[in-house]
């Protein structure tokens, strides 16, 4: 008699949405969530949307620029060596060594084929600015895309320091973990696993937002 399968032996993988933290030079809040979340097992890239990759330097009108795609461990060979003890003392080299270990180079939001957006579910920026350079990117792409790809946009306002943007990985990962449980279907408030509708992540967002005293936007979109 044939031995008989366990049932997670034959169950298909549930569908689990890709996570997108953006910020503004892909080195400080976004990394710092892609980290977050990465450790808890989700699915997840990060971007940032700015021009470039502008570091905070001797002073706050002159920052240390770098192309993005700029390898994070360049970066700190660079800095390290013309002036260690400032970039040790502003942070910046403790937050490049965590990016060393989190991915290869920051990556710029737009620069994203068309290809690659679509492999993407969930965005989260971390700073309002860069929400509004988001939307009004997609809005081009909108225009000249007709596939039928559902995209979930919100808004974490996070300050672009150190230690609010490890608080504000932790938080952007509670928010995440439960759009994730409702698509495995480990949350059973929605229809079906999967079924991330706009009117289902936006519940998540105005209750997570009431629960954690935080003001958040949305917006759902079709591309």
């Amino acid at each position: 008699m044939a031995k008989q399968q366990d049932a997670s032996e034959t169950e298909a993988p549930r569908w689990r949405p890709m996570f997108a933290m953006i910020c503004v030079n892909n080195v400080n809040r976004s990394t710092a969530a892609h980290d977050h979340l990465h450790a808890a097992g989700l699915r997840v890239r990060s971007y940032g949307a700015g021009k470039c990759v502008a570091l905070p330097g001797a002073t706050s009108t002159s920052p240390r620029v770098f192309e993005f795609a700029t390898p994070y461990e360049r970066m700190h060979a660079t800095l390290q060596k013309e002036n260690h003890e400032l970039f040790t003392r502003n942070g910046v080299l403790q937050m490049l060594e965590r990016d060393i270990a989190t991915k290869p180079c920051p990556e710029r939001w737009q620069s994203l084929s068309n290809k690659q957006l679509q492999q993407i579910d969930v965005v989260l920026c971390l700073d309002y600015r860069m929400f509004l350079t988001v939307l009004e990117d997609l809005s081009m792409r909108i225009r000249i895309s007709f596939k039928k790809k559902r995209l979930h946009v919100i808004c974490l306002d996070v300050e672009d320091t150190p230690d609010d943007a490890a608080h504000g990985g932790q938080i952007a990962l509670s928010l995440c973990q439960e759009i994730d449980d409702v698509a495995t279907g480990k949350n059973t408030t929605t229809k079906s696993p999967g079924d991330l509708t706009e009117d289902c992540v936006k519940a998540i967002v105005m209750d997570f937002e009431k629960r954690h005293h935080l003001q958040m936007f949305y917006l759902g979109l079709r591309l």
